[in-house]
């Protein structure tokens, strides 16, 4: 009867064996089908941002080569309205020098008579003194005392009214 435990022992460790070999190699195989599929995944987000930059490249290109020819259509437009102005503008009106960039166009201008007045406030403003109350408060030209009376007036006349009509 001890012999057939000890059978029974090494049998069951031989299974517990093979059964640990077959699962330790299913999970292996497992995980590395994990690694396999995050070196698939890494190696595609590698394509993505290699094609982004690329993406990038060109669009910078093109907004170089569309710089480029917005710079030689600015330079035909201003080279024809030279031209235009030559041929179309009488030569007493023609500002070479302003074309030329020899001169500020201000200095061109003629001078007006508001660029040379002094600014003055408008005159229907009274005047004051830094202290004093400008026309625009709120109150301007009441003394507190005037209001107050004129208040005091107005309530008792409206109360006499009152009374006068209950009265009737």
């Amino acid at each position: 009867m001890l012999q057939l435990d000890w059978m029974t022992l090494l049998a069951a460790l031989v299974v517990a064996l093979i059964v640990g070999i077959v699962v330790g190699r299913l999970w292996a195989r497992g995980q590395g089908d994990d690694n396999g599929s995050l070196k698939r995944q890494l190696d595609d987000l590698k394509h993505q941002h290699q094609n982004y930059q690329v993406s990038v490249t060109e669009h910078f290109n093109r907004t170089t080569e569309l710089i480029d020819g917005l710079t030689v259509s600015y330079n035909a437009i201003r080279n024809h309205l030279d031209q235009g102005a030559d041929e179309l503008v009488a030569p007493e009106y023609r500002l070479e020098s302003a074309r030329a960039g020899s001169e500020d166009l201000q200095s061109l201008a003629p001078d007006s008579e508001m660029a040379n007045a002094s600014y003055t406030g408008p005159r229907d403003y009274a005047p004051k003194s830094g202290d004093e109350i400008g026309t625009l408060s709120e109150a301007y030209g009441l003394r507190r005392e005037a209001f107050a009376s004129e208040e005091t007036e107005d309530e008792v006349e409206t109360a006499t009214d009152d009374k006068a009509k209950k009265s009737r």
